[in-house]
């Protein structure tokens, strides 16, 4: 299941979203980040906040105005 979080405009109230939303994922879930490219500088606690619940997470440019964040929980085994 890949959700996708859109923080379009601005990313004021991110982690808060981000937060709830990884509350409500399952252990096999993939979750898109967009962002606003004049943005994507200040995504470090979004990213510091996928790395405390476990998550691999990918940078990505989409179409110049979009900066999306991909990201997948690590699986135990």
């Amino acid at each position: 299941m890949n959700i996708t979080l859109d923080l379009r405009p601005g990313i004021e109230d991110g982690v808060h979203k981000l937060k709830d939303t990884i509350s409500r994922l399952g252990p096999d879930a993939e979750l898109t980040i967009i962002v606003d490219t004049m943005d994507a500088q200040s995504t470090d606690r979004l990213v510091e906040e996928l790395r405390n619940h476990g998550f691999d997470y990918l940078p990505k440019v989409s179409d110049g105005t979009a900066y999306n964040i991909i990201a997948k929980r690590h699986l135990l085994q």
